[in-house]
């Protein structure tokens, strides 16, 4: 089916969305909702038809559906973040299969968001304005806010960020100075040691520009119904993420009961993902790390104990003055980045993290999150 033409309001300052989805009955319902929320839109059926409209207008938002006939949608996210016009572009992906993905997943491929279908149009118009605010963002940092940036965060950048980059750039140099004598075990194990270091950057970014994003006090976070089996999911997720980065998926126990909520589901699994690595980098291969999501009364309990070398009375402290939004605290060097984002995070979800820890044996890691169910 070829594309259905831009809706009539070709007004260049309203925001344009693109939908790439081949349900025709799907993609007319999103845009006559947009529209009626002010938005511009573009409608292409594949995604060779969405690749010429992106290309031709430049979309603020482009909605697109995983499966489709020919190319899919994950190819098409892949070739519009390689063309130097389009990678900027905020890009959602939906689907209507819990099987074929799930936000994590949606993020790894380098998506801005996830909707799993069927979604209401509150849960739409709350993404695509999530995804705007981050565009801005994003702009801010690029022009007027980045010498600031520099300036701020030139202490923590060097570690953070360029020691994996170092680290990538090093073992390449290694694999190309020695291909002909490498044998297949040293280079795949060359291979995955870039994978990781590559994940590590990727993860450092992520964490950043998410706790940028999150610094305003009435920022709100798109959030859905999430049915007990999908927080299972979103968790296992995160868990898992920390798992394979460590290489430790045997040393953890999960106790993961499903409870539902409203939540945002990457935000969850980033809140698993952190707390769990956290765990894990504090505790010795080996040792065990345990894993509970339970409820109480009106509350998600999410818990994580490892049986490590703990944290110090000062590292608590500094984690607790990030939560309340002591910007110099978290561009700081030292530990304890990801646990400040989960403390941010769980404040969005009108949450607390809670952190008990003796010095020399355990450390206890408690997100507490009120069951929302409307």
């Amino acid at each position: 089916m070829p594309p259905i033409p831009v809706s009539q309001d070709h007004n260049p300052g309203l925001t344009t969305v693109l939908i790439v989805d081949d349900e025709d009955s799907v993609s007319e319902m999103l845009a006559l909702g947009l529209e009626d929320g002010g938005y511009r839109t573009l409608r292409a059926a594949n995604a060779a038809d969405g690749w010429k409209l992106a290309r031709a207008h430049l979309p603020d938002v482009i909605l697109c559906d995983i499966e489709m006939p020919g190319k899919d949608g994950r190819r098409l996210l892949q070739e519009m973040r390689a063309d130097p016009e389009l990678a900027d572009r905020q890009f959602v992906l939906m689907t209507g299969k819990t099987a074929l993905g799930n936000s994590r997943s949606a993020m790894d491929l380098g998506a801005d968001d996830f909707l799993l279908k069927p979604f209401s149009l509150d849960d739409l118009f709350r993404c695509v304005s999530a995804r705007l605010k981050r565009a801005a963002l994003s702009r801010r940092i690029s022009n007027s806010a980045l010498e600031e940036m520099r300036l701020s965060l030139q202490s923590t950048l060097p570690q953070r960020f360029f020691t994996p980059l170092a680290e990538i750039l090093g073992l390449a140099r290694l694999l190309e100075d020695e291909l002909d004598t490498l044998g297949k075990k040293e280079m795949r194990q060359e291979l995955g040691e870039i994978q990781d270091a590559g994940r590590q950057l990727h993860r450092n970014l992520r964490n950043y520009l998410l706790l940028l994003e999150l610094e305003p006090r009435n920022v709100v976070r798109p959030s859905a119904l999430l049915d007990g089996e999908m927080v299972v999911d979103a968790l296992a997720a995160g868990i898992n993420a920390a798992a394979k980065r460590h290489h430790r998926a045997a040393d953890i126990a999960r106790e993961l009961d499903p409870v539902g909520l409203r939540a945002n589901a990457a935000d969850l699994g980033t809140v698993a993902e952190e707390l769990v690595d956290n765990a894990l980098s504090f505790s010795r291969k080996g040792t065990p790390v345990l894993v509970k999501a339970h409820r109480e009364g009106g509350t998600l309990l999410f818990t994580v104990t490892d049986a490590g070398r703990g944290m110090t009375p000062a590292q608590l402290e500094q984690i607790a003055a990030a939560g309340r939004h002591d910007r110099k605290l978290v561009e700081q060097q030292g530990p304890g980045l990801g646990l400040v984002l989960v403390q941010r995070l769980a404040q969005h979800m009108g949450g607390e993290l809670h952190i008990e820890s003796e010095a020399g044996r355990n450390t206890t890691s408690r997100v507490s999150l009120p069951i929302r169910t409307s």
